[in-house]
């Protein structure tokens, strides 16, 4: 934890891959001194350097947290060095993480670069991990930068999307019929649709649907030939409104 880390890590994937949930994790897991934004939430500059210095504020047990005007990046870098001059965080590593860094885009020119290169402005040992659903490329300013270190996050395979909705099975039925109902609705969905979040709202959506021949006590659990006829027409037509959804 004392040697300096890379300055900056650009880590980048489409929605739903596990890109936020894991840095969240593991920085808590090993309990790294860290500040975590969403940029989308701070969407100003002067916003997002002053929530970093008040969550910076908040590891040191002598000062009260308060709020600290920041108009430039001269005077956030002047700051931030006040505030990781506490003990515990001058001999540890410390990690800012941007979520939906892709907004920095929006701001000053002299942001993304700053944010690249604050270990060399604030001589101080801190990381900058940006998460992104966009390329670097598409980031890189005309005038150029120092460059991340870069990690692609993968999309989940059909066989990771199945266990993973696997276990959101109701309590009132087997985990096996569950898993034949996922196994459906993935058959139909997967081509189109690979975010984690809009299956697992497809699938609470469908599912009463599914068991309605059981529940009447036309079919059981093992007559999956049933269930996919009642099924079937009911998925067509959410297949229409994947990502276009009907809300009364």
């Amino acid at each position: 934890r004392q040697q300096f880390s890379f300055p900056s890590i650009f880590i980048y994937g489409h929605t739903s891959s596990g890109k936020t949930y894991v840095m969240q994790t593991l920085l808590n897991t090993l309990q790294l001194p860290h500040v975590f934004v969403n940029c989308v939430e701070y969407f100003t500059s002067r916003l997002l350097l002053e929530e970093i210095l008040i969550q910076l504020q908040s590891y040191s047990e002598t000062e009260q947290t308060s709020h600290v005007p920041c108009d430039t990046f001269n005077d956030f870098v002047r700051l931030f060095k006040q505030a990781v001059a506490s003990r515990e965080l001058e001999d540890q590593t410390l990690y800012i993480v941007l979520d939906r860094a892709e907004q920095l885009r929006e701001m000053e020119v002299n942001i993304l670069p700053g944010f690249l290169r604050l270990q060399e402005l604030t001589d101080r040992n801190v990381t900058v991990v940006l998460l992104s659903e966009i390329v670097w490329e598409l980031f890189r300013p005309s005038t150029g930068c120092f460059e991340p270190f870069t990690l692609y996050f993968p999309d989940y395979s059909i066989g990771h999307l199945q266990k993973i909705l696997s276990q959101n099975h109701p309590p009132e039925y087997s985990a096996d019929f569950y898993a034949a109902y996922i196994n459906i609705l993935l058959g139909v969905f997967y081509m189109v649709c690979r975010d984690l979040k809009e299956l697992q709202h497809l699938a609470a959506l469908n599912f009463s649907k599914y068991c309605e021949p059981v529940v009447r006590g036309e079919a059981n659990e093992r007559d999956t030939r049933k269930l996919w006829k009642n099924i079937e027409p009911h998925l067509k037509k959410a297949m229409q409104t994947v990502y276009l959804r009907e809300i009364s």
